[in-house]
């Protein structure tokens, strides 16, 4: 198990190394900024469709009534956010507890939880692990 764990940390270095291999830095900083500002817009698109309300955020209800729409479960895996667990999502995404999730809130979010688990992730999970036990 612990192999298979150092292949896929291994993979993913791999990767980012060949895609960045033979661009100048500047190069990779306009494209990282941009695909940001890219993500960050389809994501306010994302949560404008789900507050149809008007108010400014979104509620569990208005979250998972979306996400029976195949559509926009299609959509979040475009934006590499996994969405099969839609409660757990939003309750990661609610960071102060409020049952309701604001633009912030949704933006950070799903800033964080997008993409695979990195080697970093992996670590600041362990330490708060370790944390929590103390």
């Amino acid at each position: 198990a612990l192999f298979a764990v150092v292949n896929v940390v291994t993979g993913v270095f791999v990767e980012s190394a060949i895609r960045t291999s033979g661009k100048d830095r500047d190069t990779v900083i306009r494209e990282e900024l941009s695909s940001k500002s890219r993500y960050l817009h389809s994501l306010h698109q994302v949560f404008e469709e789900m507050d149809g309300d008007e108010t400014g955020s979104i509620t569990i209800d208005e979250f998972e009534r979306h996400l029976d729409d195949p559509r926009v479960v299609a959509y979040f895996n475009t934006l590499q956010l996994d969405v099969s667990d839609a409660r757990t999502l939003f309750l990661l995404l609610d960071l102060d507890g409020s049952g309701s999730v604001d633009i912030d809130e949704f933006l950070d979010g799903c800033q964080r939880l997008k993409g695979e688990s990195r080697s970093l992730d992996i670590a600041v999970m362990r330490y708060e692990l370790k944390w929590m036990r103390h």
